[in-house]
């Protein structure tokens, strides 16, 4: 069977599963969540009361008195498969806001502002961004629900997204509360083979699935999240509540200043676990579905095997895996054995060749799949690995901006520890695992030698944009361009914004535009309905994880400082010494839908806009860098929508039921 869901303080399980009620609704909740997490920094258990999904619906009839409810620190898993049509009933039950942090009408939509309005954004799902749909204009307010219906084609990528909030304003505040959870499309397509062609491609996870179960006896989805949160307990919610010290996050202090969860000390959890162990079988391949749910941290994800470890406890393990963490034991750490990661999927998207990682690097709103089996019956550390300055987010630079964080007490973090379960099976290479599965499943010969050869293929959803012919049609054809960008004003505030031309102006989300291309004197990206182009993409100041709704993109090229491309399998970076460039190496022709973009860089990605129209945003996914104005509107149109209709309001505040709402466009 599946991996059991249970809760433990001390265990990594998979987040609940929320299923559909006798209606086919997925009934989410949204309150204030009360639970411990362990602050390593101190030794102790935090007790927090921050925003997030309940795991359960019932569990909202045992709330406290205040109207929090005890709860895991993770949304639940929701599952849907290819055809379906996910309802989730969407229910904020957060407390009303005063008009001191919720005035109306905003008066600057790029400061945090209405931190209980909320609404449901499916990250990196292929849907419309209409109506009750993935429709990030709509907001919900506190004591409202709304209804969500998200329509999955039958040919939707299976994979890992996951979901969140995502209301211009309160969106970091929220996720780095902790209101996120995975969100799993399952596929059972088989490849087709005509003439010893693939005609038809399939989806992976018919390779993981047990036949006889029809359950995924081993996959791990795992939310890695930074949840933030202030360093004195908020005596308000202590004296309500009779307890010694509750820690919350009522307020952007902490979230706009670029070094905070690094001068803190904050570790990433997983699944709402701090140090939890995750439990494997040895020599048994597991599927990892691992997901970036954090605002701002770079996570470089690496697995160490601890020597002569076996008879180790919990209490052992955890002492030693953490000895290696500090700067003095930086050289020993580098002796330890490095697990290998074979990578499968980026942001939810089948790759084309499997890649052998000895590090996952995470920016916020990455997915990988990667499927691993520990040999031995070791314990293994899982670390959270410090990468050179250039690939981390929080990297010092001249920029006033990103002042230097006090001197880093670590080398590495620990995320968590493996305990192996001693099995019978026989090692094997990731390659014959899959060629097994296949068999069993009487694929095509073309297809098992592929896989024998770790060539995915045929289980790829998208079609290659990087053709001659796409070549020769992009020829006449304008580059869509982004460049991130921060203005520094006298009076220390900052403006956050993005560029659509080599020397156009900077806007910040919700700036009045009076230029010959205006949309109702306001700036809205246009792209053709069935047309494909090519993007450029760019940073003046810092570097920025680049997010588009509805449609990924694939990386054709990414060139450094130099003008070297540094995405190619044997690529070399700057340095001229051979060194790889480890944040984009081996990424040319992988699907994504979030893309870190260096400072100095040039991306280029493409993207088909098949299907799909309305309006939609694209947005740096340092979500308070969205929330303080580095968005922008994206329209789908030429068909059925209207391009030059009047662009949506940042907070289109509804109170409507599913069949109130405009059908979606297809």
């Amino acid at each position: 069977m599946q991996e059991e869901e249970v809760d433990s303080p001390t265990v990594v399980s998979n987040p609940p599963r929320l299923k559909a009620n006798a209606q086919g609704v997925h009934e989410l909740l949204i309150a204030y969540k009360r639970q411990a997490l362990y602050d390593p920094e101190t030794g102790e258990n935090d007790l927090l009361q921050v925003r997030g999904y309940l795991t359960k619906p019932e569990l909202w009839n045992s709330k406290n008195s205040d109207g929090s409810v005890s709860d895991v620190l993770v949304g639940p898993q929701i599952r849907a498969k290819q055809g379906d049509n996910l309802k989730i009933h969407l229910v904020n039950h957060l407390p009303v806001e005063s008009t001191e942090t919720c005035p109306s009408p905003v008066t600057n939509i790029n400061q945090g502002n209405c931190f209980n309005t909320t609404n449901l954004h499916t990250h990196g799902l292929w849907v419309s961004p209409q109506g009750n749909s993935d429709n990030v204009f709509l907001s919900l307010k506190p004591q409202q629900d709304f209804h969500y219906e998200f329509k999955i084609e039958p040919n939707h990528p299976a994979g890992t997204f996951w979901y969140h909030s995502h209301v211009h304003g309160s969106t970091a505040i929220q996720v780095s509360s902790g209101m996120a959870g995975p969100l799993i499309i399952e596929g059972e397509r088989k490849p087709v083979i005509r003439q010893g062609q693939i005609q038809q491609t399939g989806d992976l996870d018919i390779l993981w699935k047990n036949q006889k179960t029809q359950q995924y006896d081993h996959e791990k989805i795992m939310l890695f999240q930074q949840i933030q949160y202030n360093e004195d307990c908020d005596s308000k919610l202590s004296q309500v509540n009779g307890t010694p010290c509750i820690y919350s996050l009522e307020d952007y202090s902490k979230l706009d200043i670029p070094t905070s969860w690094a001068d803190e000390n904050r570790f990433t959890s997983i699944n709402g676990k701090m140090f939890g162990e995750i439990k494997v079988d040895q020599n048994q391949y597991h599927r990892w579905r691992m997901i970036h749910g954090g605002i701002r941290d770079t996570i470089g994800l690496t697995i160490k095997e601890l020597p002569d470890s076996a008879l180790f406890t919990a209490e052992q393990t955890l002492s030693e895996c953490q000895k290696y963490q500090s700067k003095s034991m930086s050289s020993q750490f580098k002796t330890l054995k490095t697990l290998p990661l074979y990578t499968l999927a980026q942001d939810g998207l089948t790759m084309g060749k499997i890649q052998k990682q000895g590090i996952e690097i995470f920016q916020p709103g990455y997915r990988f799949d990667a499927m691993l089996s520990f040999p031995t019956t070791n314990k293994y550390c899982v670390y959270d690995a410090k990468l050179n300055l250039e690939d981390e987010i929080n990297a010092p630079e001249s920029s006033p901006l990103l002042r230097r964080a006090p001197e880093e007490k670590l080398n590495t973090q620990l995320l968590g520890w493996v305990n192996v379960k001693a099995t019978q099976l026989p090692q094997q290479t990731p390659f014959n695992f899959l060629k097994s599965q296949a068999t069993q499943l009487k694929l095509a010969p073309e297809v098992i030698a592929q896989l024998e050869q770790g060539d995915l293929s045929a289980f790829i959803s998208h079609a290659s944009l990087m053709t001659a012919e796409v070549d020769e049609m992009l020829k006449t054809m304008a580059k869509q361009i982004t460049n991130f960008d921060i203005l520094f004003n006298a009076d220390g505030s900052f403006k956050f914004g993005i560029r659509h031309a080599e020397e156009g102006t900077l806007i910040s989300f919700g700036d009045a535009y009076h230029d010959e291309d205006h949309t109702h004197h306001s700036y809205v990206r246009k792209l053709p309905i069935g047309q494909t182009q090519e993007w450029e993409l760019s940073s003046n100041v810092a570097s920025h994880p680049f997010h588009i709704h509805v449609n990924p993109f694939q990386v054709v090229k990414i060139l450094n400082e130099n003008g070297v491309d540094v995405s190619a399998i044997g690529s070399s970076d700057k340095d001229g010494a051979g060194n790889i460039d480890s944040q984009y190496h081996g990424m040319k022709g992988v699907w994504k839908d979030t893309l870190f973009v260096k400072q100095g860089y040039k991306i280029f990605v493409r993207s088909k806009y098949e299907k799909f129209e309305g309006d939609f945003v694209l947005h740096c996914h340092i979500l308070d860098h969205e929330d303080q104005g580095m968005m922008e509107t994206v329209r789908i149109c030429g068909d059925q929508y209207d391009c030059n209709s009047e662009p949506p309001s940042h907070h289109s505040t509804m109170d409507m039921t599913a069949s109130d709402m405009p059908t979606h466009s297809h």
